[in-house]
């Protein structure tokens, strides 16, 4: 495990305690979650390190690395994913050709191949050989193990993506670095994470699945996430919510506090929080955060 004693975004070290979360997908173990006295930002601390976490992603729970449709929630999750991604590859720039998008956390690959089929250069990074080989396979995408492979000497992109990434990231300044160098300036990156102010946070609290301790290793508010893109060079543009995560965080978040998925439910939580966020605190469950390089 590796204790840190310094806040990430400010480097302050006043850290307190602030909530005790399990791990109810592998180990049920229980992991603290601290919060900087002087910012405000979260993280998940101690955390198991990059050698050490990968047996907390061992379970068919985590099904963004599958396509299977079996069963009602997977049925579900991948109906919706299909929605989803249309929707995202909609955020990438039109206005010329021959753009070339990087998709950090790239799974199976759908993301990319519906920007392909539109069109755009894709490239992948995925650590996950086996989400990588499929891929490859099934759509024909370069899919990399890391941003810093050599396949990306000398690469620039116009626009990068991580969906639901930046919190599994243990380098996060060397990564954001990385990142800064491989995006053309003026260009865009995307990054969607939880947002633990919503409204199903704060309902189910150490119960809300979207902390995923360990797994989740940073709890990043609005103002967090903008802080950090601002200390590497970029300047935030605007946000847009993810509707449909907030009904399957809840549904998760039910299971986890009542042993059982209820659909009924965790749907009027979902919808709560989503009307919560666009007529009072604009606090969605996730948020795509959308950044320019400056010149």
């Amino acid at each position: 495990m590796i204790l840190l004693k310094k806040c990430p975004v400010c480097e302050s070290n006043k850290l307190n305690l602030f909530m005790i979360c399990k791990d109810f997908t592998v180990s049920q173990e229980n992991f603290n979650i601290v919060s900087c006295e002087t910012c405000g930002f979260k993280f998940t601390n101690p955390m198991p390190s990059k050698n050490g976490i990968g047996k907390y992603y061992n379970s068919d729970k985590y099904i963004s690395h599958t396509n299977s449709k079996k069963g009602l929630f997977n049925f579900l999750y991948q109906s919706i994913r299909g929605i989803t991604i249309k929707s995202k590859r909609k955020l990438l720039p039109r206005d010329r050709q021959n753009i070339h998008h990087l998709d950090i956390g790239c799974g199976t690959g759908e993301f990319l191949y519906e920007c392909k089929k539109n069109g755009i250069n894709v490239f992948g990074v995925e650590p996950s050989k086996a989400a990588a080989e499929q891929a490859i396979n099934n759509f024909k995408i370069e899919v990399a193990d890391s941003i810093f492979s050599k396949t990306f000497t000398n690469k620039k992109f116009d626009s990068i993506s991580m969906w639901h990434v930046l919190e599994h990231v243990h380098d996060i300044k060397k990564s954001i670095s990385k990142i800064n160098e491989l995006l053309k300036i003026g260009g865009k990156i995307f990054i969607a994470l939880p947002n633990h102010e919503s409204f199903d946070a704060k309902y189910y609290q150490e119960y809300w699945a979207a902390w995923d301790v360990p797994i989740h290793l940073w709890h990043f508010s609005n103002k967090n996430i903008i802080e950090l893109m601002s200390n590497f060079g970029f300047t935030f543009k605007y946000t847009k919510p993810m509707i449909f995560d907030s009904y399957y965080v809840s549904l998760l978040s039910e299971e986890y506090k009542n042993n059982y998925k209820n659909y009924i439910k965790s749907f009027v939580i979902g919808t709560i929080s989503n009307l919560r966020a666009k007529y009072i605190d604009k606090q969605y469950s996730s948020v795509i955060y959308v950044f320019e390089k400056k010149a």
